[in-house]
């Protein structure tokens, strides 16, 4: 093993960067200036870099909808370019890009991927203590929409590439770089897109890093890291009314928009049976392994322990275990008339439903519409999706756990069961053992910022998890 592989230590790894390393990066970058480039696996040297590409990514506004992820795809393949790495553009349509790159290994083992989104979600910068694209560096904290989903994890894999070639490493595997479209509208300009059109492209890979699973500081000095194996298939559907247009003066019940109020009334109180899939088992089988003795015994069997009915109260009162054992539904979207006046001849919601494995979209939409009772009430699927669970008993599985041994000893590494969705789900429907893992600390306090305002992302985490997640990729693809 090179020297500049010689592992580095906890105290290096936990060192507060952001108080010391205002001489590698501003607050501000703009994205015409060039970044420091790291050469070895110097801590401050990855993080100074790869906070200043992240600043600048985030500058790039690529809100979907639009997207506008062209823009994005730009700025990568001109960053790739100076590291003498070519890329391939796949283009969907117009403004939305997606790019892909290799690095050649010796083709012993078969490829690995490093897969992000380049879209983001929408920002209010009226309610944002920040500008949401400016890229600010303030406390310790990189602010942005998109610096944790997906801009800043993002930098860390193309960093973790980059730095393959730089330090020329031998490889066994090859190793692609996905940047893609439209993740957040559900793939179909991107990942399903690339699935589709042009699968030759990645049908050797067998291993995917995606989003999905970080590690998370459970409080009491116990760390957990998540690797996300299988998520929630999502659905999204809209729900219509159907009226006569007329006078606000003259209301009547049979007003589409008051249609379809009576209807979501009874949606917003509508509970979903409880499910307990192989999946979510085993996730609460793991998490069994590092609780008291005593208190294992119910989550080793979890369906026959909701049983109780104080076990399930106490359970269910938890949201985030509730969201794993039910489908779930929310109301997102709402649009009637566009005057104050008039009551408008259909009115119109999306209701975001996310769906355990083995869950029919089908029956699904015949539970909701006996649910509403009502004929004037229109269902019609807007995204509908399968959900697919990678195996965990794998090579890259167990060099996971390898590394956190080395950089965490006693955390415990956990499969984990994500309520939301990724990309990963559409590459595990091709054969791809793809799964969400970040080698980056995430408080539980920080996750409201995802999708919400004033996201952030800490810089230390960011500089730490790239010089990790390289390393990870390195075990894998080299000797």
């Amino acid at each position: 093993m090179p020297n500049v592989y010689k592992r580095l230590t906890n105290r290096l790894l936990y060192l507060p960067l952001w108080a010391t390393m205002a001489v590698f990066y501003t607050t501000n970058v703009s994205a015409q200036s060039h970044c420091p480039r790291a050469l070895s696996l110097d801590l401050a040297a990855i993080t100074a870099e790869a906070v200043c590409l992240a600043q600048r990514y985030i500058q790039i506004d690529t809100t979907n909808p639009p997207g506008n992820e062209t823009a994005a795809v730009d700025f990568l393949a001109a960053f790739l370019a100076q590291e003498g790495i070519p890329i391939t553009r796949l283009e969907a349509e117009p403004g939305r890009a997606n790019l892909y790159a290799r690095l050649r290994g010796d083709g012993s083992k078969k490829a690995m991927m490093l897969v992000h989104h380049m879209d983001v979600v929408p920002a209010d910068a009226d309610v944002w203590t920040e500008p949401p694209f400016a890229g600010l560096v303030r406390d310790g904290y990189l602010w942005g929409r998109g610096s944790i989903d997906n801009k800043g994890p993002g930098i860390m894999e193309v960093l973790s590439f980059v730095l393959l070639k730089r330090l020329e490493i031998p490889l066994k595997r090859d190793v692609v770089l996905l940047a893609v479209a439209d993740e957040e509208q559900g793939g179909g300009k991107g990942a399903r897109f690339i699935a589709e059109k042009h699968f030759e492209m990645i049908a050797d890979v067998e291993f995917a890093l995606n989003e999905g699973g970080v590690m998370l500081e459970l409080g009491e000095n116990k760390i957990r890291y998540g690797v996300e194996f299988a998520q929630k298939a999502p659905l999204w559907l809209e729900i219509s009314a159907q009226g006569v247009q007329m006078h606000g003066s003259r209301p009547s019940p049979a007003a589409a928009t008051h249609t379809l109020i009576r209807a979501l009334a009874k949606l917003e109180q509508f509970k979903f049976p409880i499910v307990v899939t192989d999946a979510v088992q085993t996730v609460f089988s793991a998490r069994a392994a590092a609780m008291p003795p005593a208190a294992r015994a119910p989550y080793q069997n979890l369906l026959k322990a909701l049983d109780d009915e104080k076990f399930r109260d106490e359970f269910m009162g938890n949201a985030n275990n509730a969201r794993l054992v039910r489908n779930t539904l929310a109301i997102t979207t709402l649009a009637g008339s566009a005057k104050e006046n008039i009551l408008p001849a259909r009115a119109t919601a999306v209701l975001d439903l996310r769906l355990l494995p083995g869950q029919s979209p089908d029956d699904v939409i015949d539970e909701l519409k006996r649910a509403i009772d009502d004929p004037a009430i229109n269902i019609r699927p807007i995204l509908s999706s399968k959900s697919y669970a990678a195996p965990i008993d794998t090579e890259l599985f167990r060099a996971i756990g390898e590394l956190v041994g080395r950089y965490d000893p006693g955390a415990q590494v956990v499969p984990n069961f994500i309520s939301g969705f990724t990309d990963c789900n559409i590459f595990r429907a091709k054969g791809i053992t793809c799964y969400g893992f970040m080698p980056m600390r995430f408080p539980l306090t920080d996750f409201h910022f995802v999708h919400g305002r004033d996201e952030r992302f800490s810089t230390t985490e960011l500089g730490r998890g790239a010089l990790l997640l390289h390393e990870l990729v390195r075990d894998m693809v080299s000797d």
